[in-house]
């Protein structure tokens, strides 16, 4: 797996980062072994990395979690993956959703991907673009509102988020009014 995702990496000129390439003695541990991370990352362009990092017993788990030894071993999050594709764009997130398809059926066993995008389930490249849209305009929506409504000088962010919270319900408040209902 490790050679074939390299190879994807250096073709779309992803920069690539490959730990460990074999587990011991080629077999999965019963106990994983918390010491070593297994596997390779990727980056593609504006796009978190993406880890296909395992632990000695085969299970999924991102690098970070492994090699940071202030985490309990027994509160790592064994068997997912998270990627955020937002800032990468629809086409990025496609081609990786091809990925995952290509390297589930071939190498993974119980992988299941809850996509955001909606593109794994349903293929349909345009609901995928909608999703990026909203999703945008939301993202753009809340930074002009943060640059519009500054937080005050001794104003926490808890009582900041309530005070635009007010102002949004009663700005609705008054729309309602307005459309007569």
């Amino acid at each position: 797996m490790i050679e074939e995702v390299t190879d994807i990496a250096q073709t779309n000129l992803w920069s690539h980062h490959i730990f460990e390439d074999q587990f011991p003695n080629d077999v999965f541990t019963i106990e994983p072994n918390y010491n070593t991370v297994y596997g390779i990352c990727f980056s593609p362009p504006n796009c978190e990395v993406v880890c296909l990092t395992f632990l000695s017993n085969g299970k999924l788990s991102p690098f970070w979690e492994i090699e940071q030894p202030k985490i309990p071993k027994n509160d790592l999050n064994e068997d997912y993956l998270s990627v955020k594709t937002q800032f990468a764009g629809p086409e990025i997130h496609k081609q990786l959703m091809v990925f995952f398809d290509y390297i589930n059926k071939k190498y993974l066993e119980n992988f299941d991907l809850n996509d955001e995008g909606n593109y794994w389930e349903s293929k349909n490249e345009q609901l995928l673009e909608d999703t990026f849209t909203k999703y945008s305009n939301f993202i753009e929506g809340f930074d002009s509102l943060l640059e519009n409504i500054p937080i005050g000088e001794n104003e926490s962010i808890e009582d900041y988020l309530l005070r635009i919270a007010e102002m949004n319900r009663k700005k609705n408040d008054e729309n309602e009014s307005d459309n007569g209902d």
